[in-house]
């Protein structure tokens, strides 16, 4: 962890673990976004918070870069090579918009045929500061980027808000299917 020194009479979270403050961002984001979009899914695991929507390969994303002493947030395109560069040649269509409302955001192809539209946050210690300025910016990227992204999704990408994920679906039936 990285932790400023000890304060008198600090408020209950002054220093946290970084999966504990990236497991805390859906609950802190949710009431910062419009009612429309509060109804998005979420995923933490190691130093990566995830929230989506109707396609979990189209996602904003939180990441911890201890080395680098940053947190990584933006829009994630992960799904196939034609999907994110249709993406991202529609965000490239519309960057003039998103760097009015998003100044630091950088859009850009990225590793395995991936693209994302992100900025790095410094990390200067992980407290709940961090956590505050990290759940800022994620909902201002998800308040920003989410009505474009659905402007701009091709018809034939997959797209469902109320089904599980394949991968999900798959490993309940296979558990269910052990169970028996």
């Amino acid at each position: 962890m990285h932790c400023k020194g000890e304060r008198v009479n600090a408020p209950i979270l002054t220093c946290v673990d970084p999966r504990g403050l990236l497991r805390s961002l859906p609950d802190v984001v949710r009431p910062r976004v419009p009612m429309d979009i509060r109804d998005f899914r979420s995923n933490a695991r190691w130093v990566i918070a995830q929230l989506y929507y109707g396609n979990r390969d189209l996602h904003y994303e939180a990441w911890y870069r201890a080395r680098l002493r940053t947190i990584e947030v933006g829009l994630h395109f992960e799904a196939d090579d034609l999907t994110n560069a249709r993406l991202l040649g529609a965000f490239r269509a519309q960057e003039r918009a998103t760097r009015r409302a998003l100044p630091a955001a950088r859009l850009e192809e990225w590793d395995k045929g991936w693209a994302r539209i992100w900025e790095p946050i410094e990390v200067e210690a992980v407290d709940e500061a961090l956590r505050d300025r990290v759940a800022k910016t994620l909902a201002r990227y998800v308040t920003t980027l989410e009505p474009m992204l659905r402007d701009a999704l091709p018809s034939d990408v997959p797209w469902s808000m109320t089904a599980r994920s394949p991968r999900k679906a798959a490993r309940r039936t296979t558990s269910a299917t052990r169970r028996r």
